[in-house]
């Protein structure tokens, strides 16, 4: 019987060195793998910035030849060039949406206090006067400097769809602790069955304009990065062909002596 224990005894110590020497194998493959997973992952993004890099430039160059087109060909050719402008800027567009998506996930910048009406006004600044119609009043929200793509995607989202003559408008209303922002415009609307999915990540829309889908998933990114809520809705409450609204919260910033809101 003492010799039945010292023999499981010894069979247990050897399984425990066993073990042991398992685990430090085992950390070991883990420390080699993920230093080799942190090296490829460097050297994707240093690929990914040489090439938006590079395509920046190109659509540069190539924006400013359509322009000198547009300026110079006659008006039944302008149509053509004014295409070719567009496919750029679109490009253009793509590249950002993947830079925003990097900052988000990899070096997203710390919440501060922000001027959301400095921040509409710019963005609306940016269309040709009367495109985006906004009456509001200053107000401090907790956001960070990737706020601007907010409204540049939604905006720029809902001018796609819009026929000539459109109009988006951009509401704030104050409820107390934060604020309801709604992006309005008269396009096509959003069809109810849509609603609920129109802000994921590669969801196409069914209008032939429809992009990606990133746009909308950054904006959800970005609003739930600040500690909001954002959805889909009809500009004319139970009538989605009359135009969409996207809806989304901002924590207000307290006043002084206050502190941060949680």
């Amino acid at each position: 019987m003492v010799r039945a224990l010292k023999e499981n005894i010894r069979r247990a110590q050897e399984s425990e060195e066993a073990l042991k020497k398992y685990s430090e194998d085992l950390e070991g493959i883990v420390d080699t793998r993920t230093a080799e997973l942190k090296e490829a992952n460097e050297e994707a993004n240093l690929y990914l910035d040489i090439m938006s890099h590079d395509i920046n430039n190109a659509n540069a160059v190539s924006l400013g030849y359509a322009q000198l087109l547009l300026l110079n060909l006659p008006a039944k050719e302008r149509d053509e060039a004014d295409r070719i402008r567009k496919s750029i800027l679109r490009s253009s567009g793509i590249i950002q949406n993947v830079a925003t998506i990097r900052r988000i996930r990899q070096d997203a910048p710390p919440l501060r206090s922000m001027d959301l009406d400095r921040v509409i006004r710019e963005e609306a600044a940016h269309h040709p006067a009367g495109a985006v119609g906004y009456e509001g009043e200053k107000v401090l929200v907790w956001a960070d400097v990737l706020l601007p793509e907010v409204f540049s995607n939604l905006v720029g989202n809902a001018l796609k769809f819009m026929e000539e003559g459109g109009e988006v408008r951009i509401r704030v209303e104050d409820r107390g602790e934060e604020v309801l922002v709604s992006v309005e415009d008269t396009g096509p609307g959003i069809p109810d069955a849509m609603k609920e999915t129109v802000f994921n990540r590669f969801k196409k829309g069914e209008n032939k304009r429809s992009g990606k889908g990133l746009g909308l998933y950054i904006v959800r990114s970005l609003v739930e990065r600040y500690g909001g809520m954002v959805w889909a809705d009809d500009r004319v409450e139970g009538n989605p062909e009359e135009g969409a609204a996207v809806r989304f919260t901002l924590k207000k910033v307290r006043e002084k002596g206050e502190g941060r809101q949680a």
